[in-house]
């Protein structure tokens, strides 16, 4: 163990020290709040007029909306910016070193994770003050502390997660090149698969299906049923229930299955399942690349 937070230390210091690394890992939620700031947000503020009537009501639905998908979008893009430092050491050989070291390679899996996973935790939390900030400047209102405690407890699980599976990913890449196209596209489709760009309800019904096989799309869904308790609240104060629950499926704060809402307790043993999947593939993906 105590090899393992040697690596992550090593990987969470190179990786704080490149400016422009940091910057790039941040690029995905910056481009998505940029988008709802200048017409996402309206676009889903007018959507909402007609079972909205109170454009203040509103526009706190579509705030916390949004910031939360963006928080479950800067787990994924953090983490998986944190990862250009195991690229780069395949570049200049230094993973060799480690591969004819004595190391267990469930070490130095557990080493790059836990640096990715502590990058995407403090990055979490910047995103996490930065959003709540947003919502108070634009009228709505702070987080209760119980659910704030929750919110950062599922960054932590999120974090954890999406770093294996990015690790997993990664580690078949050679350059840079590679790893800046992969960068690329996940940052083009982190918003779709988070339901930020299009609500995930509207989409069809196979497209439904395929994103819940993505663990972010669970993540998304726990975050904004924590993060959209007051303004769901307020915002069908006195609507009937099946309205309330009908904008819940179509935003994705709840997801269902053959007709069934998920469970809060069902998406997070998703991702916990999947996220340790992808640890142990990515064990066994070093243990071959030691015998190539």
């Amino acid at each position: 163990m105590n090899v393992a937070l040697r690596i992550a230390g090593r990987n969470v210091r190179i990786f704080f020290r490149d400016r422009t690394s940091v910057f790039f890992s941040f690029l995905s939620v910056l481009v998505i709040i940029g988008l709802y700031v200048l017409f996402l947000g309206d676009t889903v503020i007018r959507s909402l007029a007609g079972e909205i009537s109170d454009p203040d009501k509103a526009r706190f639905f579509a705030d916390t909306w949004i910031m939360a998908g963006v928080l479950v979008a800067n787990s994924i893009t953090s983490t998986l910016g944190a990862l250009e430092v195991l690229v780069t050491d395949e570049y200049r050989g230094i993973s060799k070193d480690f591969m004819v070291s004595p190391l267990k390679r469930w070490q130095l899996v557990l080493g790059y994770i836990l640096s990715t996973w502590v990058v995407g935790v403090i990055t979490g939390f910047i995103v996490f003050v930065v959003s709540q900030a947003y919502i108070v400047m634009r009228g709505g209102e702070l987080i209760s502390v119980a659910s704030a405690a929750k919110v950062l407890g599922l960054i932590l699980v999120n974090v954890l997660a999406f770093s294996a599976f990015n690790f997993l990913i990664v580690s078949f890449f050679k350059t840079s090149a590679a790893f800046s196209t992969f960068s690329t596209l996940v940052g083009t489709l982190i918003g779709f698969v988070t339901g930020v760009y299009v609500p995930i309800g509207v989409l069809p019904d196979i497209i439904q299906k395929f994103v819940l096989l993505v663990p972010a799309t669970h993540g998304a869904s726990i975050m904004r049923q924590l993060y959209m308790s007051s303004s769901m609240a307020s915002a069908f104060q006195g609507a009937p229930a099946e309205l309330a629950s009908e904008f819940s499926r179509i935003y994705g704060v709840t997801l269902h299955l053959n007709g069934s809402a998920l469970t809060i307790p069902t998406m997070l043993a998703y991702i916990a399942i999947t996220g340790a999947a992808f640890f142990v593939l990515s064990i066994i993906r070093l243990m071959f690349k030691k015998a190539s």
